[in-house]
């Protein structure tokens, strides 16, 4: 199956394409984001690899912003993780990546996790901060409240938002920042 879904940013001047294919073996999102911070125009580029079990196998996360372009790709064999070919032991126990910038790396955790109503569940993920591409772990956590409505927390920054899917677990709506077109 293959689906196209573009969001607007609400929180500045941007726009993504998500061509998601979800195949019995694996899962493929290839993204891409145009965004203008405050006259800082640049354009993301991702592209995931996921089991059929939406845990991520590989994912490249590239940047074109002015003159520059920066790209960088991570693996994920088993717990272990690198990042441009250079293992990564700090980020071993995080099952998913998290690309700032897009809603879609949301529909990772949703997918693979089975959350009761009402109860919290913490994971840590592999974070990729845009637009310098560094890559760290975060400890984030998403709470059911309804069919099709969750809170996610960032454990470490306070950020917290209520966010609306479809029942693919793709992101509708994720106020303030993203909303489905």
């Amino acid at each position: 199956m293959r689906r196209d879904i573009v969001w607007e940013c609400t929180s500045q001047m941007g726009l993504e394409h998500l061509v998601l294919t979800i195949g019995a073996e694996e899962v493929r999102a290839d993204g891409v984001i145009l965004l203008d911070e405050e006259g800082d125009v640049f354009r993301l580029r991702y592209a995931i690899e996921l089991g059929a079990d939406w845990r991520t196998r590989s994912a490249t996360v590239s940047v074109d912003r002015g003159n520059a372009a920066h790209t960088i790709a991570i693996l994920r064999q088993g717990d272990d993780w690198s990042v441009d070919g250079i293992a990564r032991p700090d980020l071993a126990g995080a099952f998913d990546i998290d690309i700032a910038g897009t809603p879609f790396t949301n529909a990772m955790p949703l997918r693979r996790l089975d959350l009761a109503t009402g109860v919290p569940a913490a994971i840590q993920v592999v974070y990729v901060r845009i637009p310098d591409l560094t890559v760290a772990t975060a400890r984030q956590d998403y709470t059911r409240l309804a069919p099709g409505r969750f809170r996610y927390r960032g454990l470490g920054t306070g950020f917290e938002a209520e966010i609306t899917v479809d029942p693919d677990g793709i992101v509708i709506d994720y106020p303030p920042i993203w909303r489905r077109r």
